[in-house]
């Protein structure tokens, strides 16, 4: 899938070699908010996640209809007009049920394993349990939630390394790949699409969305540390405030073993994703708009490193579907004839 300013393109490699590309107009939900800096990054993330599902609607559509076309024809059945069925109520409520399982497991590895590991942290800095330092300090509430934040990185690292090992999934990063060179190939010589040079570029990119977690995860760690010191320094203040009977309930302290309290502290994370997201947006936006400095050049290029984790070198075949979906959004945004799709000689006449 491509992106331009206001179309994006899909480009499929169906079963029979063919390349069908499709193209939709792209409209912000929030246009106004979309060009607030410090607050457009969370709401074009937002924008993203929604055209990134509709690709992938789309393009598993596809291949469900691939399958049970290549089914029929097995089964000396017509293949025309061979349509997939709606999905019915049980699998949308079984889709739910995976999703909230889903994210219950999420929370226990991203929140509760890297809170864990920060109390043993300090333990092995000296400085005691977490919850016995008297008046912690901004340096105590960093450590906790730089350990927190590499314990995340540390997680998402292994995970996509894993995942990574799957044919699947490795075919995946291989088209992953196939976008990032084109682009490359276009931001070098505009012009210039012939094969050989459109491989001979870097499958990595600084605008990538797995720079973008990474300096999401590392600017984490500092909006977080100061969100936890404000509550942690005005803990007898806050406390205060609370009446004795929510303070003997389940609730609890509003600030307890130097931490804010559950109900504080994971609804503020949730709460801050906004702020988080905004800020990690102009962060790459200026790395890569001054790639040239020298103080942000290296944000970028650490970001550009986990790129080899969710990248392949692709094969030919597999930029031929990327280029397909580029020029098509080249000939909606620019004005250029419209493109010929390259087709592999077997499905020239299908």
């Amino acid at each position: 899938m491509m992106k331009g300013l206001k179309h994006a393109a899909l480009a499929v490699r169906r079963a029979s070699g063919k390349i069908e590309v499709i193209d939709r107009e792209v409209v912000s939900r929030f246009p106004a908010l979309t060009r607030m800096p410090f607050i457009r990054g969370f709401f074009i993330l937002w924008d993203m996640m929604t055209l990134g599902t509709w690709a992938l609607k789309e393009s598993n559509r596809r291949f469900e209809i691939d399958m049970l076309a290549a089914d029929a024809e097995a089964k000396g059945e017509k293949v025309e007009h061979k349509e997939v069925a709606a999905p019915s109520k049980g699998s949308v409520m079984l889709e739910a049920i995976m999703m909230v399982v889903g994210f219950a497991i999420a929370i226990m590895i991203f929140k509760v394993l890297p809170a864990i590991a920060a109390s043993y942290t300090f333990e092995w800095f000296g400085w005691g349990n977490l919850k016995t330092i008297e008046n912690p300090t901004l340096t105590h509430q960093l450590v906790a939630n730089l350990v927190e934040g590499l314990v995340k990185l540390g997680i998402f690292v292994g995970y996509i390394s894993l995942v990574g090992r799957l044919k699947e999934i490795r075919r995946v990063f291989e088209y992953h790949g196939a976008e990032h060179i084109v682009i490359n190939a276009y931001e070098d010589d505009m012009e210039n699409q012939k094969m050989e040079f459109i491989q001979s570029h870097s499958v990595a990119h600084p605008r990538c969305g797995t720079s973008f977690i990474v300096i999401l995860i590392l600017v984490g760690v500092v909006l977080y540390t100061f969100l936890d010191y404000l509550f942690v320094s005005n803990a007898a203040a806050i406390n205060a405030t609370l009446p004795e009977w929510w303070m003997n309930s389940i609730l609890g302290p509003a600030v307890h073993d130097n931490i804010p309290g559950w109900w504080i502290r994971w609804p503020l994370r949730i709460l801050a994703i906004p702020i988080l997201a905004g800020i990690s947006y102009e962060f790459i936006r200026a790395a890569f708009r001054y790639y040239g400095n020298p103080f942000l050049r290296p944000l970028l290029r650490f970001g550009m490193l986990f790129q080899a984790l969710t990248t392949r070198r692709p094969s030919d075949e597999q930029v031929e579907v990327s280029l397909a979906s580029f020029n098509r959004v080249r000939y909606l945004t620019e004005d250029i004839p419209e493109p010929e799709i390259r087709q592999p000689a077997s499905s020239a006449s299908s």
